[in-house]
């Protein structure tokens, strides 16, 4: 999912006040594999709210666009108006439900005029200006934002037939490279440092082409050949499931029905996921970064390379395990509590 932070701050914008909504609101939102694509600060100024939220909603580059600030009742504050002048449809239930979930910490929470609703394709929801109040909100309405935005824009499965998203705190970043350069070896050296500091890890591996894990003869092959749509194995020490399927599932639905039980998840490939990346190049490889060559892939977060690039991102050295997992832990899991911590 791709995301816009638009801050409300007549001080903010004049540089009077140092924000600290949006920061907090991009960690959250990092950490719940939401890519952020577009940032501002801006004056209380109803006219520039809404010429903002139409130039942001009408690009079809933005999935969901949070405000903060501007929803009380202060003369200045005129969010809620401004975004129902650029709305499509309204979805009252998230304001709703954050007044609701505020009003147990706040008695103040049922001042707020907070709205959300539909413009284009994009999902719009004003949040309140503090960054306590702010993380509070967007996390009670959380749930159903994710499901929302694909029903937004068009997906045709039943609600009640939706899968869940990914578990909450359970973050996921996706090695990416072009075939040879290094992806799995990289791998094998962060995963354990990872797990010699605590952290339950899961990993994922995208396979674009027909592959085989169980062996001709075995008893649990024969099954599978007899027609079992799953098949599980299972000993003292690990099980395996091999399971038939008409189309590849999301990484979003592997997340979610198969990697509850960790701390992060490191999936290797999975290139046109929205999901955070570490790109992996290599020169002799490849000349071009795949996430900063002709396509400017907001998600991507780091690179390892053998060589020096200017980036916007962090860049490591492609032999730096110990540096690209401490990278990981402090952006994904300082904030949490690894497994027998």
């Amino acid at each position: 999912m791709k995301a816009a932070i638009l801050i409300l701050s007549d001080k903010g914008a004049r540089g009077e006040r140092v924000d600290g909504s949006g920061p907090a609101l991009e960690e959250w939102l990092s950490g719940h594999e939401v890519a952020i694509v577009r940032r501002a600060i801006i004056p209380d100024e109803a006219g520039l709210i809404e010429s903002t939220l139409r130039e942001w909603a009408d690009s079809g580059s933005i999935d969901l666009i949070v405000t903060c600030g501007g929803t009380g009742v202060s003369p200045r504050d005129v969010t809620p108006e401004a975004t129902r002048r650029v709305l499509d449809r309204e979805i009252p239930g998230l304001g709703e439900e954050m007044r609701r979930a505020s009003a147990a910490i706040t008695p103040h929470a049922i001042l707020s005029r907070a709205i959300a609703g539909i413009r284009k394709s994009a999902m719009i929801v004003n949040l309140p200006g503090s960054p306590k109040g702010a993380i509070e909100n967007l996390a009670a309405i959380w749930a159903a934002i994710p499901h929302g935005v694909a029903k937004i824009q068009g997906d045709p499965a039943d609600c009640a037939d939706s899968r869940p998203a990914p578990p909450i705190g359970v973050p996921a970043v996706s090695f990416v490279a072009t075939s040879g350069t290094g992806k799995t070896t990289l791998l094998e050296k962060v995963i354990p440092l990872l797990k010699e500091r605590g952290w339950r890890v899961g990993v994922v591996k995208h396979d674009a082409h027909r592959f085989d894990i169980d062996h001709p003869g075995k008893d649990s092959h024969r099954l599978t050949v007899a027609g079992a749509d799953t098949m599980l194995i299972c000993s003292p020490e690990k099980l395996a499931l091999i399971k038939r399927h008409g189309a590849a599932p999301s990484i979003r639905e592997l997340l979610a029905t198969y990697c509850t039980d960790v701390d992060i998840v490191l999936t290797e490939g999975f290139k046109q996921s929205d999901l955070p990346k570490i790109e992996v190049n290599r020169r002799e490889r490849s000349e071009t970064l795949l996430c900063r060559g002709e396509v400017d892939d907001p998600t991507l977060i780091a690179v390892a390379s053998d060589r020096e690039l200017e980036l916007d991102v962090p860049c490591f050295p492609i032999d730096d395990a110990p540096g690209i997992a401490s990278f990981i832990e402090k952006r994904f899991l300082n904030p949490r509590h690894s497994h027998g911590k």
